[in-house]
């Protein structure tokens, strides 16, 4: 799929009921490399797969994103993303995701912003798509407080379509933070709807 085709297959306003969508991008080719990134390091290196599932891996054909938020608020963004390859690669995509969700149940990373100590957990997910997988994480930030991810990965044929939940907490107690723990219910159904005009685009 074209960089066009998949931007118009995002999530429109009316279907995001609940959330305002801040706007989308799109781009044919892989995304260039960012300085950022070049000073991120991950430990162990396979775990970066399950932090950066957003990001492409520089071989997709094209691309897009688009942000949105729980209507009336600016905090916990919900990151949409859609990423082409060959329905080969794609596959192979997943099976790397999955296998390092599975053994990076705790990683560290560091950048220029500090250090960071983090745990995953894998979550039940809905039959959506061809492949689904779906997991969530917490970072430790250090002074900085946690952030929670909930991240749901779909595959349908060689298109991967990828809901990212941020939560960040700040400093917290471990039974208070608890209570911020991000679930899947709110993104239900736009994670449906998402897949569903996939799906379409794709068969025609």
């Amino acid at each position: 799929m074209t960089a066009v085709e998949l931007k118009a297959a995002l999530l429109t306003a009316e279907q995001a009921v609940g959330f305002e969508i801040t706007g989308s991008r799109s781009r044919d080719g892989a995304a260039p490399e960012s300085s950022f990134d070049a000073e991120e390091t991950v430990s162990p290196e396979v775990c970066r797969h399950v932090k950066e599932a957003t990001s492409g891996d520089g071989e997709e054909a094209s691309a897009a994103s688009s942000i949105m938020y729980p209507a009336g608020t600016s905090i916990s963004p919900r990151s949409t993303s859609l990423m082409s390859y060959p329905e080969e690669a794609a596959r192979a995509r997943m099976t790397q995701l999955r296998e390092a969700v599975g053994t990076c149940g705790r990683f560290r990373f560091s950048n220029k912003f500090g250090k960071s100590s983090v745990t995953s957990e894998v979550l039940k997910v809905p039959g959506l798509g061809e492949d689904a997988l779906r997991y969530r994480t917490l970072s430790r930030l250090g002074s900085s407080g946690f952030a929670w991810t909930l991240v749901t990965v779909v595959r349908v044929g060689g298109v991967i379509a990828t809901m990212q939940v941020m939560v960040p907490t700040g400093p917290m107690t471990p039974e208070k933070l608890a209570t911020f723990k991000p679930e899947p219910g709110p993104e239900e159904a736009v994670t449906a709807a998402l897949i569903k005009n996939v799906t379409e685009a794709g068969s025609t």
